[in-house]
């Protein structure tokens, strides 16, 4: 029987092979200095301005082009549309990433008898915090629309009527939702924390920079908060964090010492269905499971219990477990949770 489902595999790897010499081309400034160009330039101004051997930029234009990712008009190049072109580059320059994982893949892989991964690459953090501050994501209008009605619900439920509040960022990577949150919300304080100290101290010393008074940074160890944020908070956020974790229990367990009695929780995290049928053709699968099967799912099986959730646990799978812990999904405006949707909030 025909599957009207089934893609060009042909032309899927060759797609990819070119995304690598996009990301190569992105690398070593050649998509800058086409996108920086007012004027289309010739294969010798764009090996000048990137100060690069010319052959090589022209082996790299001539891909492109064949492509029709570069434009070519008189013998001068330039790019048609600027702003899709530098946003894919960037996106691009995780491939190199990925390859670098290709051998702790390969092992864990290979082991049947027990579940084993590998932390997040440092690379990978840096590119995820670049990419984060890149894009729209938890910029104010993202906060407007995502996570201001969440707060408007706990302070109805609760009945409080304040202006000041804590929020905590958790697994906040370089802190860009944070500041954010700090921006947004300058009568209130904001905490963000994460395992990995390079971002924690990149975000201290922003936050000393700028002179924001109401962000803060702590690092995570050993899975437990510290002891200055109990009894603290009366939102916490995570941002793809939630299917990351390899030990997602002792985390629950935690946000109940963090949180305020009537507390929120508000995860977001790609929503994935648990019915794999249904991800056939499905946009946020096919955007997001590439990180996971390079990145999310063997974090999620780094350290002990090594759960494995990653990206492919199923949305329905999610809320569950959400609820096995004790916790209540909540319906934010009369929203259908039933549904699978990037924000899932819990008290």
């Amino acid at each position: 029987m025909a599957d009207d489902s089934f893609c060009d595999v042909e032309k899927m790897v060759n797609d990819g092979l070119h995304s690598m010499v996009l990301a190569i081309g992105y690398k070593v400034g050649i998509v800058t200095v086409i996108i920086d160009s007012v004027e289309p330039c010739t294969a010798e101004e764009i090996s000048n301005k990137a100060n690069l051997n010319k052959r090589y930029v022209e082996e790299w234009l001539i891909c492109m082009t064949a492509k029709g990712v570069v434009k070519i008009d008189d013998g001068k190049y330039y790019f048609p549309n600027k702003k899709q072109i530098s946003e894919a580059a960037f996106v691009s320059s995780m491939l190199p990433i990925f390859a670098e994982c290709f051998p702790d893949l390969e092992k864990v892989m290979k082991n049947k008898t027990e579940n084993k991964g590998y932390p997040f690459p440092q690379k990978a953090l840096v590119w995820e915090g670049q990419y984060k501050d890149l894009s729209s994501f938890h910029d104010v209008t993202w906060l407007e629309d995502n996570v201001k009605p969440v707060i408007k619900s706990y302070f109805k439920d609760n009945k409080i009527n304040a202006e000041t509040f804590n929020i905590l960022d958790f697994g906040c990577g370089y802190g860009k939702l944070a500041f954010s949150l700090a921006k947004t919300y300058t009568n209130s304080l904001v905490w963000g924390v994460d395992i990995d100290e390079a971002a924690i101290d990149a975000g201290r010393k922003k936050a000393q920079k700028n002179s924001f008074s109401n962000v803060f940074f702590e690092k995570i160890v050993d899975g437990n908060m510290p002891d200055v944020l109990k009894d603290k908070f009366d939102i916490i956020v995570m941002a793809d964090v939630l299917h990351d974790l390899p030990d997602p229990n002792t985390i629950m367990a935690n946000f109940r010492t963090v949180l305020k009695p009537g507390g929120y929780v508000i995860a977001f995290d790609p929503p994935i269905y648990t019915d794999h049928k249904k991800n056939v053709g499905y946009n946020d699968a096919i955007d997001f499971m590439p990180y996971s099967v390079f990145t999310c799912l063997p974090n999620s099986m780094s350290e002990g219990p090594a759960i494995g959730h990653g990206i492919g646990w199923g949305y329905e799978d999610k809320l569950k477990y959400i609820e096995s812990q004790g916790f209540q999904v909540l319906a934010i405006d009369g929203e259908d949770v039933k549904f699978p949707k990037w924000r899932i909030v819990f008290k």
